[in-house]
């Protein structure tokens, strides 16, 4: 019945416009972080804050809990890692392995003072890098509850919220910035009693857990790459398909070419496609504006409305997003 409803939502979009049945084209493009970090740092280094804490270290060795400190690093790694990971992938900064020297004598709080401006440029190496994130301190809290599927039971989820604290210290001004982030993993399981008696499985949904924490938090500091869809016309003339050969290997200009040829065609319908296709060939080249105006032509050649008020929503936020990787990305 769901793979029934599934075809459904396909068929429904081509009943509903007629002979301007299109294709869907799945393509990857950078969206941008949640924050605009100075574009002064290009190069950095993540560290974990309780690796460099001689004192956290010494107190919980003193009291007998240098499992609890063992275990708070091992998960902190793990942020770090997915942390590090993520960014390596984003095209903002360059990344850079610090050397950790465990020499900072402070209190390991929520949230911890600063780490000290000599230390962080021991940190950030030499020649130092631009700045540092550091992973300052983090809670872990975590629950086995059910989920409901439209009303019903559906099935056992352990569930981990990861709340991480962050500074990025930038050495071009010596100046830092605080971050705070809760992310939330579930994680479906048989049942409650299968999962308490497998501390394996809870251990490693755990580090999962922690490192799907740090690669959010990259995702807000940095843009990352995604894939997102959008419709265009293959069906008219012959040169029409070729045109979508070009689209689908990334050759924006050479679609461009063969469509811009259609769009003043005496049939409007092949021209409100073409006008529809430049439209894309536009947004793909990072022109928005002209893709704005190719898709008001296109409509005023008869588009059918459920391209046009599709495209125009997703070209707003498309243009929204550009305007703020243009700044993330100096």
């Amino acid at each position: 019945m769901k793979r029934f409803a599934w075809l459904l939502v396909l068929v429904i979009p081509i009943l509903i416009t007629g002979c301007f049945s299109a294709n869907m084209l799945e393509m990857d493009a950078l969206k941008p972080g949640d924050f605009t970090v100075p574009v002064s740092v290009k190069s950095l280094a993540v560290v974990s804050r309780c690796d460099l804490d001689s004192a956290y270290k010494l107190t919980l060795q003193v009291s007998g809990r240098r499992r609890d400190f063992n275990n708070d690093s091992i998960m902190a790694k793990q942020v770090v890692l997915g942390c590090s990971d993520a960014l390596l992938e984003s095209p903002r900064f360059k990344l850079f392995n610090p050397i950790i020297h465990r020499n900072l004598e402070q209190d390991f709080n929520t949230p911890p003072a600063k780490i000290p401006w000599d230390a962080v440029r021991v940190i950030a190496g030499d020649p130092p890098v631009d700045g540092v994130l550091a992973l300052e301190g983090g809670v872990m809290r975590d629950t086995v509850t059910y989920r409901l599927l439209d009303g019903w039971f559906n099935s056992w989820q352990y569930r981990v919220i990861v709340k991480t604290f962050w500074r990025m210290y930038d050495l071009s001004d010596f100046q830092s910035k605080e971050f705070s982030f809760t992310d939330t993993m579930a994680y479906d399981i048989d049942s409650p009693a299968d999962f308490t008696s497998s501390p394996d499985m809870k251990i490693s949904c755990v580090k999962d857990a922690m490192y799907e924490s740090g690669n959010q938090t990259a995702k807000r500091l940095a843009p990352w790459w995604t894939s997102f869809e959008r419709y265009y016309f293959s069906t008219g003339p012959l040169n029409f398909l070729n045109g979508a050969e070009f689209l689908k290997k990334a050759q924006w200009q050479e679609s461009a070419e063969i469509w811009r040829t259609y769009t003043e065609s005496k049939h409007k319908k092949i021209a409100a496609k073409a006008c529809f296709n430049m439209a894309l060939t536009c947004e793909m080249a990072n022109k928005i504006p002209a893709a704005f105006e190719w898709l008001k032509k296109s409509e005023e050649l008869g588009m059918h409305e459920f391209y046009i008020n599709d495209y125009l929503a997703k070209l707003a936020k498309r243009k929204v997003e550009t305007n703020k990787l243009d700044l993330q990305m100096r």
